[in-house]
């Protein structure tokens, strides 16, 4: 029976490169938190369950991709605006 390690070794492998301060804040967010959740209790579930409980996790990641892509448009946008030169971003941090 497979057991979920918890979210965060996924989360330091992909952050690799990244800051401590990157790390630290992606602990706080809430819908981390609930994926987490989620995916420990997959193993224990009938399959249907799995089913739609993993449906609902990936819903919880499309909507975390969003909040990013929107982030990544403000960023933009307003440094535009304000003409603020915007580093570019290193291939890691994509």
């Amino acid at each position: 029976m497979y057991t979920f390690p918890g979210l965060w070794p996924f989360i330091e492998r992909a952050a690799e490169g990244r800051t401590l301060y990157q790390l630290g804040r992606a602990r706080e967010l809430w819908h981390s938190k609930q994926v987490q959740d989620a995916l420990g209790q997959l193993p224990r579930l009938d399959p249907e369950s799995r089913k739609a409980l993993l449906a609902h996790v990936v819903q919880v990641r499309d909507s975390l991709a969003a909040v990013v892509e929107g982030v990544d448009l403000a960023i933009a946008e307003t440094a535009k605006a304000t003409d603020t030169p915007l580093e570019p971003r290193r291939k890691r941090d994509r």
